[in-house]
């Protein structure tokens, strides 16, 4: 998605589940997961814990994102696999 002039900069830290068989390394599944929020464009995704489980890794990032003026932060938490999101 290309990103918007009305699109506002935010910082944000993250909890959530990355499955194992993601395609790419693990920013890349970060992104993927996060790509599936409407309005929000993932600009740096800094892991910062990781911890395996069975069938998936969670981790926890630091990330930038833009969000557009109809998006909060708390959205990213509805989707699967995210369980907490906040700003930093």
């Amino acid at each position: 998605m290309a990103v918007h002039s009305c699109h506002r900069a935010t910082d944000v830290a993250l909890r959530l589940a990355v499955p194992r068989d993601a395609a790419g390394d693990l920013h890349a599944g970060v992104r993927a997961k996060l790509a599936g929020c409407d309005g929000v464009d993932v600009e740096r995704v800094d892991v910062v814990a990781l911890r395996p489980r069975l069938n998936d890794l969670t981790v926890e990032v630091d990330a930038s994102l833009r969000l557009a003026p109809d998006a909060e932060v708390d959205d990213l938490t509805e989707l699967v696999g995210v369980h907490e999101a906040r700003p930093r």
